[in-house]
């Protein structure tokens, strides 16, 4: 019995060994996770997988029913110690992986996410024309397609501000320089 334990244990933890380096280095996972309603969804999601959880539940629980058998303790002590050890390593395995995928950050943007923003001309934009702007979105500065909302120029290097968009992406963005100096009172000598 103590050897087909140590048999059992050393594929189940070779096998996991495998998983994880290939997911790790060819991001290959061909496992199934199963969410809280019960439906089952394959690739990589929130939870530990089945087939990776398993492997660490026999590989696990074997070696430590191996090692108190061994240690001769009772057989059926040594099998629900294994049995016991094998879930706990599931799920501190399950927790590691949750604590992981928490610094996962979500670096999509659409362009959506430039509405209210401000922004630079880099090619000025013409009365009736196109230019581009550079808008930082989610950390990250995007080179787009705007219109001047107004109707107006905009020259290179003025801060613009994104007020709409089309339907092909183009941004509507309005000259925030000129919208401060109207603002600002006018100085007497």
């Amino acid at each position: 019995m103590v050897v087909w334990l140590q048999y059992i244990s050393l594929i189940a933890g070779g096998l996991l060994v495998l998983l994880l380096l290939a997911g790790i280095v060819g991001g290959v996972d061909a496992d199934v996770d199963i969410d809280a309603e019960g439906g089952a969804e394959g690739g990589s999601g929130f939870g530990f997988g089945i087939v990776k959880g398993g492997l660490t539940f026999l590989s696990v629980g074997a070696w430590v029913a191996k090692l108190l058998l061994l240690a001769s303790t009772h057989p059926v002590a040594a099998i629900v110690s294994g049995v016991g050890a094998g879930a706990v390593a599931v799920y501190l395995m399950s927790l590691l992986v949750k604590w992981i995928l928490g610094y996962e950050e979500n670096v999509n943007w659409s362009v959506e996410d430039t509405l209210l923003q401000s922004g630079r001309v880099y090619l000025r934009i013409p009365a009736a024309g196109e230019g581009i702007v550079h808008v930082t979105v989610k950390g990250a500065v995007r080179e787009l397609k705007a219109r001047s909302s107004s109707g107006t120029e905009i020259p290179t290097g003025a801060n613009v501000y994104v007020e709409d968009y089309t339907a092909e992406g183009t941004l509507l963005v309005s000259d925030s320089d000129a919208a401060t100096n109207l603002a600002l009172p006018p100085t007497s000598p």
